[in-house]
């Protein structure tokens, strides 16, 4: 029998648990910005530092929140986190540094692609919701930043921070095509068609193994595999949220991924999912043996993400996934946590394995439940109709 998706108790999660919670509670009205987390009683955590992306996705979180109407002061909250980062987060050559202090100061001066990243993506939610031409400009002088800072000699993708020596990292890569995909369908502006294009033809031609769907974490310079313990380390929350994000690529930049995205689905479906559970794991290796048995909360949204992309690009019947995903979700991080907020990390028996409360996770479990939510009616007619 078909598991029911649990859509009404996902809507209510968001607009009545967690908005209200981070609205409250994680918002800085002292120090500015948002707290960067909160003990495991959903107290103030009283960092001592607040790092950008932070920041960023949680002006992304209310910003997507006041569009869609979830909160009635998403608009507020996410203007109060904008002016927080741009007095604090820019340097005087157009990067951003990576971490703040409670109060604002710079404590890292670091310009960091992942920092970044998330920085265009708080730009591209932003201007979604101001149109401020003065966003666009920024967003472009963050490009050129980026280019001139962190461009790679080699000419393939960005260094990881400043200075970096290496392994070269594909997780930044896939957040900085996230982010352009953002500002691409935001702004319309040609230059995030351009870096979106060039991420993804490095994703395909140097980054993912064209045969198995193996996502390595780590590289050589060359983009070639690293034979060491890191270089073949393979995270399936990353193959999901690849798969997901070359899906909506393809619709964005006109470009077919068909091939990579049902290699990385499959390939992470098959080696990184509990069976029985339906979890997905933290870490495995190229050849699929597990690695780290332990599962956090984001590879679970990025499971439900990819399994809504497969039905949505293939109409791929993928909604017994679909419910085993938001159930997990809904009943093992989300109800033996305070309200509106998250167990961030089980161990690999599924206990509880945290010692606090991170704002960041709210970007995930945002982005995917409004995805779900996307998609009901297509998926309430399936049901319907079967």
């Amino acid at each position: 029998m078909q598991r029911e998706i649990r859509f009404d108790a996902v809507e209510s999660w968001i607009k009545d648990a967690a908005l209200p919670f981070w609205a409250e509670h994680g918002v800085d009205r002292v120090g500015g910005g948002f707290v960067e987390h909160l003990t495991l009683e959903a107290d103030n955590g009283n960092a001592p530092f607040k790092r950008v992306r932070a920041q960023a996705r949680q002006i992304y979180c209310f910003s997507h929140a006041a569009l869609l109407g979830l909160s009635p002061v998403g608009a507020e909250i996410a203007d109060h986190g904008w002016r927080f980062l741009s007095a604090h987060g820019r340097r005087a050559d157009g990067a951003w540094v990576r971490r703040l202090g409670p109060a604002g100061g710079v404590l890292d001066p670091t310009c960091d692609a992942y920092d970044m990243a998330f920085v265009l993506f708080a730009h591209a939610w932003r201007y979604r919701v101001t149109q401020d031409p003065q966003v666009l400009e920024s967003a472009l002088a963050t490009c050129d930043a980026l280019q001139r800072i962190l461009g790679h000699p080699n000419g393939l993708g960005w260094l990881a921070e400043e200075g970096d020596k290496g392994p070269r990292q594909q997780n930044p890569h896939m957040h900085l095509i996230e982010a352009a995909i953002e500002l691409a369908e935001a702004t319309g502006h040609q230059r995030f068609f351009e870096l979106g294009r060039s991420i993804a033809a490095l994703f395909r031609d140097r980054i993912l193994n064209p045969e198995t769907g193996a996502l390595r974490e780590f590289f050589a310079d060359d983009w070639s595999p690293l034979d060491t313990a890191a270089g073949r380390l393979v995270e399936p929350g990353h193959q999901m949220e690849w798969a997901w994000i070359l899906h909506h690529a393809q619709t964005r930049f006109d470009q077919d991924f068909t091939h990579e995205i049902q290699l990385l689905y499959q390939n992470a479906e098959r080696h990184g999912v509990v069976a029985g559970t339906g979890l997905t794991i933290d870490q495995v290796d190229v050849d699929g043996a597990v690695v780290s048995a332990r599962s956090r909360s984001w590879p679970q949204t990025e499971a439900l993400k990819a399994n809504l992309a497969m039905f949505e690009r293939f109409s791929l019947d993928t909604r017994e996934r679909i419910a085993v995903c938001t159930d997990n979700l809904l009943e093992r991080y989300l109800a033996p946590a305070p309200r509106g907020t998250w167990i961030d990390q089980l161990d690999a028996e599924g206990r509880p394995d945290v010692d606090k409360i991170p704002s960041t996770t709210l970007y995930h479990i945002m982005l995917a439940f409004t995805e779900l939510l996307r998609l009901r009616p297509r998926l309430t007619a399936l049901g319907a109709s079967a």
